[in-house]
């Protein structure tokens, strides 16, 4: 079998379109010309450890849990921000116009403190 180093075309999600077809001597040749050929003589349990135990695929590993930890953090600060918006909404319609307007005085006069604070956590300002 002969190395191919040519550039694939790629589909529109980036996964390459495969356009030569291998024949089943060429795989054969292969089991015992490459280093891939050992694989077919392994269990699957020995090549799930070999992969396990791989640091490329501990990496692709810690990325894979690191953008689903960021996907976790994203979809639940939406939902709680959603959550509490409909909550406010809620309990401002309940009650009387006096009550809005002592609790939107309280917010005004918080609200100054509190995007202070958040700005400084965040090193926002200058």
């Amino acid at each position: 079998m002969t190395n191919r180093t040519t550039n694939l075309p790629l589909d529109s999600e980036g996964i390459p379109i495969l356009t030569e077809l291998v024949s089943t001597e060429e795989l054969l040749d292969a089991d015992t010309t490459t280093r891939y050929g050992r694989y077919n003589r392994m269990s699957t349990t020995e090549i799930a450890e070999e992969l396990l135990s791989s640091e490329l695929f501990q990496r692709q590993l810690d990325e894979v849990a690191s953008e689903l930890s960021r996907n976790l953090r994203l979809q639940t600060e939406q939902a709680l921000g959603t959550a509490i918006e409909d909550v406010i909404s809620k309990t401002l319609d309940r009650n009387n116009a006096r009550s809005f307007e002592l609790i939107r005085v309280q917010l005004e006069d918080a609200l100054p403190e509190l995007l202070a604070k958040v700005l400084q956590d965040q090193d926002v300002t200058s």
